[in-house]
Formats: structure tokens, C-alpha cells, sequence
């Protein structure tokens, strides 16, 4: 077998460490945000809005074929 030297093995310790603290961060932080979430921030956004700041989304939304919900 190979002998490993002190700072070979502590560079593989960090670097196993950094890899799987780099998969966990992915995946939580993918579970996280959806699509949904991203509808939901615009929504209240635009509720947000005055109603004659409303209105000029509203319409644009309207010429693309859907409501300001974003249904057909």
C-alpha cells in the first residue's frame, strides 16, 4: 500500500469535506427555489403596484393571450 504523508491526507480530508458541504449547499439550495416562487414574487409585485401602474402590465400581459394571473 501506498504511504500517505500528513499533508496528502489532510488534503484529501479538506477536500472530501469541501465536496460534500458543495453537494448539500446544491441540493438545498435547488430544493429551495421552484418556478412557482418566482410567479408568486411577481405577483405581489404587481399587486403591489398603484392601480395606474397596474393597468400598462395588465394590458401587456392581456396582449400576450393571458390574464395578469397568467391564465388563458
Amino acid at each position: 500500500m501506498i504511504a500517505l504523508s500528513a499533508l496528502t491526507t489532510v488534503f484529501i480530508v479538506l477536500s472530501a469535506g469541501s465536496g460534500i458541504a458543495l453537494l448539500i449547499t446544491v441540493y438545498l439550495d435547488h430544493r429551495r427555489s421552484r418556478i412557482d416562487d418566482g410567479i408568486a414574487a411577481f405577483r405581489r409585485h404587481i399587486d403591489a403596484l398603484s392601480p395606474e401602474s397596474r393597468r400598462s402590465s395588465v394590458t401587456r400581459a392581456s396582449d400576450d393571450g393571458a390574464d395578469w394571473r397568467g391564465r388563458k
